[in-house]
């Protein structure tokens, strides 16, 4: 389940930001128009909707595709298993009388 749930996560949090960046581009253009029509003095406002225009298919296409290597990238590292598995050791009494508690140890 957590190999899914973090799959997920670096699936869709790539393409959520690009969706983002994509926006804020967006709102820097429009920033920069007015800044322009500021400079030439015309007061004239278009209020004038327009049809929104979808994202385009190559950068769909390219969100999609730097999802799904950075989700692979992860599925990989979590099937990694470079790491010994450790081993439960059980609480005890030492040589001295103490009691030593319970504790993973790796091999």
């Amino acid at each position: 389940m957590r190999g899914i749930i973090i799959t997920f996560l670096f699936f869709l949090a790539p393409i959520i930001l690009m969706f983002a960046m994509r926006h804020l581009t967006l709102l820097l253009r429009i920033w920069l128009a007015w800044r322009r029509s500021r400079k030439d003095g015309s007061e004239v406002i278009d209020i004038t909707p327009e049809k929104p225009h979808p994202p385009s298919r190559r950068f769909i296409a390219f969100a999609v595709i730097v999802g799904l290597v950075i989700a692979s990238l992860v599925w990989m590292r979590l099937a990694d298993d470079t790491n010994p598995p450790s081993v439960y050791v059980p609480a005890h009494m030492d040589a001295q009388g103490r009691v030593v508690p319970g504790q993973q140890q790796k091999p």
